[in-house]
C-alpha cells in the first residue's frame, strides 16, 4: 500500500503545471479550478455561449478563465435557440477584453450545416464576431472554401474570408 501512494504522488502534477499547450508560470497559482465546468456567459439579458470543457482555471490577475481538454462552446441566438456548436483543445476568456480564443483542432458547425476548420479562432463577445487570421477551410452546402482569415458571426450566416485561396469549377445554366 505505501508503493501505491509514493507511485500516486510522484505522478501528480502540480496545480497549472499539466495542461498541455496552456504551460502556466509555477507562480501562478487559479483562484479556482474545475472539472468539467459548464459557464454560462450572458448578454442582452440573455444566454448566448455556453462553455464546457476537461478542466477550467480561473485567473484573478489578469482576469482570465483557461479551458483544458475537449472545449465546446454552444451558441445560442437572440431567441435563446441553439444556433453553432464549437470544439477545441484549449480555450482561455480573456474577461477584460470579452474576448474567447480557441486554439487547436478548431472546428465550429453551424445548425444549418456549414463548418469551420482553423488552429486558433476568436469570439468577441461585445460584437458576437468570430474571426481569425489563420488559415481555414470553410464547407457549405456546396462547397468546400480555403482561405486565410475569417470573420463572421457565430451562425456562419455572414461570413467573409479575407484572402481566399484556391479553384473552383462550375457550370452555369443557359436559364
Amino acid at each position: 500500500m505505501l508503493v501505491f501512494t509514493c507511485i500516486l504522488l510522484i505522478t501528480c502534477d502540480p496545480v497549472g503545471q499539466s495542461l498541455g499547450d496552456e504551460k502556466m508560470p509555477e507562480s501562478r497559482i487559479p483562484s479556482q479550478e474545475s472539472w468539467n465546468p459548464v459557464i454560462r456567459i450572458n448578454s442582452v439579458g440573455k444566454e448566448n455561449v455556453q462553455a464546457r470543457a476537461d478542466y477550467s482555471a480561473h485567473y484573478d490577475d489578469p482576469r482570465e478563465i483557461l479551458f483544458i481538454g475537449k472545449v465546446k462552446l454552444d451558441f445560442f441566438d437572440l431567441d435563446g435557440e441553439h444556433s453553432s456548436i464549437m470544439t477545441a483543445d484549449t480555450g482561455r476568456i480573456d474577461d477584460r477584453r470579452h474576448l474567447f480564443t480557441a486554439r487547436g483542432n478548431v472546428f465550429l458547425e453551424s445548425d444549418s450545416g456549414m463548418t469551420l476548420a482553423t488552429n486558433i479562432l476568436y469570439w468577441h463577445e461585445d460584437n458576437e464576431l468570430i474571426y481569425t487570421d489563420q488559415p481555414i477551410v470553410l464547407t457549405t452546402l456546396t462547397d468546400t472554401l480555403y482561405g486565410v482569415g475569417f470573420e463572421s458571426d457565430a451562425n456562419l450566416e455572414n461570413w467573409t474570408i479575407k484572402e481566399p485561396t484556391g479553384v473552383t469549377y462550375r457550370e452555369f445554366g443557359n436559364d
